[in-house]
């Protein structure tokens, strides 16, 4: 199995982040098709949303998931302001934020964006993290896909196969077959690469400043890119052999910055303090971390920087398990920025880890009440009344949470824990069976559906639902045949 996955996680990189980014012959002026021509028959938005969901849902199955609430609810945010300035139609986006420290981004059909932590880490500023992200929304808003295969014309339908074989391979035990597909396809996909990036360089840069970043943002991360790079010797970036990054369009991209006039741009606090959480994570050891940003919050001069260090001290000593500490530096900081939620929810986070159950019930309930529907609050809090045994409470909580995000795999992870624990267990297996759906173990979800099934008795309406669930996975299980 632990070979199987890894050979998934190495091979995959090449199907779906060459085939997807890299592959598309595409001239830098070429336009959207119109709605009903040739190349929208190719493959329409809908098709290409299903895929999508089945493609993520095989990721999430395969890849470190970061699982920090906060990290994911602001990065979610700022792609979605963005997007508003993008060209792209369908917004149904989804975002999955991947536990890894080396820089790589990418869109898959569907309205898929992934990121490495790793691409925060690197990042000096807002601005550069967005345009990576303005840069993958436009392959999503010109629609690289389905331009691929209109262009394949009579191979379209083999090369729709190839390209999106990674989405079953997980299910069907046969890395072989990513091997085929990716030596059918790395020649053309090289071909074709240089006007893909060049169009959603062009396209993102447009999205990017019309967002209010500095034009510079792209020159400077690609020389981030490209010093990086060198850094490493032989071992090149994951993200540019994906995204391979050309002197034009290194030329092209502080040439489209110096046409536009220059303003100040200021730095996002709410990016800086994700920063230094994500940052803050990569130490080796909690102590490590402790050590350097004692260092740091005593060479901090400027408020700012006070704020910075004193945030990511406070979650490294909470990791080091000395939470009064943690909580002394997170109320320094609080105290110079009392309106940002996400020292805010520092507190909170603090004395869930510490075991204060009263305390963070409070505090939850409070910050709840002021940010109804809050994402990472909405977890924590959780968290904190199932600790106290507040099990409806808790799952009350999470239920009204799924009224926003009904396909994240977490919520429903954790109210299924919180009703096992109430002995709800009709609704622990049905909650369960949507995780499992979610993160692609079909066969464990119709497994927990049956489950389900086996102890509803008469109640016909429930069985209804549970069996129509049952072949709706059936269902999804064939089309991921049809893909291997």
């Amino acid at each position: 199995m632990v070979s199987f996955k890894n050979s998934f996680l190495k091979l995959n990189r090449y199907i779906l982040l060459l085939s997807l980014l890299a592959s598309f012959s595409l001239n830098t002026q070429e336009t959207l098709p119109e709605l009903g021509d040739t190349s929208s028959s190719a493959i329409s938005l809908d098709s290409e949303y299903r895929l999508g969901r089945l493609y993520v849902a095989q990721l999430r199955r395969s890849l470190p998931d970061l699982q920090d609430a906060i990290v994911q609810d602001y990065v979610e945010h700022l792609i979605y302001r963005v997007s508003e300035y993008s060209q792209l139609e369908d917004r149904r986006l989804e975002l999955v934020m991947i536990k890894d420290k080396n820089i790589n981004a990418f869109a898959a059909p569907g309205g898929i964006i992934g990121i490495n932590a790793g691409l925060i880490y690197h990042s000096e500023n807002e601005g550069q993290f967005v345009s990576v992200v303005a840069h993958e929304l436009a392959h999503l808003s010109q629609r690289h896909f389905a331009r691929n295969l209109q262009r394949q014309k009579d191979r379209s339908l083999s090369n729709a196969l190839i390209l999106l074989a990674s989405v079953a391979i997980a299910a069907s035990s046969r890395p072989d077959a990513i091997m085929a597909g990716q030596q059918i396809l790395v020649q053309q996909a090289l071909s074709y690469s240089r006007s893909n990036e060049q169009e959603a360089d062009r396209i993102g840069f447009l999205t990017m400043i019309s967002a209010g970043y500095d034009p510079e943002s792209m020159p400077q991360m690609f020389e981030k890119l490209q010093s990086l790079s060198r850094l490493s010797g032989a071992s090149e970036l994951e993200f540019l052999r994906s995204h391979p990054l050309t002197k034009k369009r290194i030329s092209d991209s502080r040439i489209r910055a110096r046409e536009i006039e220059g303003s100040n741009y200021k730095n996002s606090l709410s990016f800086e303090l994700i920063k230094q959480r994500v940052s803050t994570n990569f130490f080796k050891t909690s102590r490590q971390a402790v050590v350097q940003l004692r260092q740091e919050t005593r060479k901090a001069k400027s408020t700012r920087e006070k704020i910075i260090a004193r945030y990511g001290l406070a979650l490294a000593l909470s990791r080091d398990n000395k939470y009064n500490q943690a909580l002394e530096e997170a109320r320094e900081a609080l105290k110079l920025q009392k309106s940002n939620l996400i020292l805010q929810s520092a507190l909170l986070e603090i004395h869930l880890n510490a075991g204060n159950g009263l305390e963070a019930v409070a505090v939850g309930k409070n910050l709840l009440e002021m940010n109804p529907l809050n994402y990472p609050i909405s977890m924590m809090y959780a968290r904190a009344l199932i600790d106290q045994k507040k099990y409806d409470q808790a799952e009350e909580v999470l239920k009204k949470l799924l009224f926003k995000r009904k396909e994240d795999p977490q919520v429903w992870y954790w109210l299924a824990e919180v009703q096992g624990l109430a002995r709800k267990i009709i609704s622990l297996h049905q909650s369960r069976a949507e995780y499992f759906y979610l993160t692609g173990s079909y066969d464990r979800a119709i497994e927990h559906l049956r489950y389900a099934m086996e102890l509803v008795g008469n109640n016909f309406q429930l069985n209804e639902i549970l069996q129509t669930k049952i072949e709706n996975i059936f269902a999804t299980k064939e089309e991921l045949k049809e893909f291997t």
